[in-house]
């Protein structure tokens, strides 16, 4: 995971749009090399379906200016580390522990307890993230911070 070097701000793992790369799957394979340089070996969808999400993207076939279709992997992956100084900063494998600090982090943030230039600077994860995280589960949050979250994406 990494910190987002562009807009939307937050911790996030590689994402991207399928533009003209044909598949979700060859999406996510090209934006894995793309954003950290290495080699997706095998992906297993794991969740997805259509979230509220700003973006700084014109709209396409699977999205909207604050609306895309996701559909979330989990990747094998191999080759040396090399990420992409344009889309990334902060580059590094997080532990659960740390990947929950980073979700109560966002959950402070959208409780208001820290600011945009605070998230901004120091970022929990990148607020879409938030739901997925808790769908498979890899993160936990309550029901109601989960809403105050899904209303940053908006």
């Amino acid at each position: 995971m990494y910190d987002r070097a562009t807009f939307p701000p937050g911790t996030a793992p590689a994402a991207g749009h399928i533009d003209n790369h044909g598949t979700a799957e060859d999406a996510a394979r090209v934006e894995v090399d793309e954003e950290l340089g290495l080699t997706v070996t095998s992906l297993t969808h794991i969740t997805g379906g259509w979230r509220d999400n700003p973006c700084r993207r014109l709209p396409g076939a699977r999205s909207t200016r604050h609306r895309h279709e996701w559909t979330v992997y989990q990747a094998t992956v191999t080759g040396e580390l090399t990420p992409s100084a344009h889309e990334t900063k902060n580059v590094r494998w997080i532990a659960p522990d740390a990947l929950q600090e980073l979700a109560d982090r966002t959950v402070a943030y959208a409780q208001g307890r820290i600011t945009d230039a605070e998230f901004e600077a120091t970022p929990g994860i990148e607020p879409v993230w938030i739901q997925w995280l808790a769908d498979i589960p890899a993160i936990h949050i309550s029901p109601d911070d989960l809403l105050r979250v899904d209303q940053l994406t908006r």
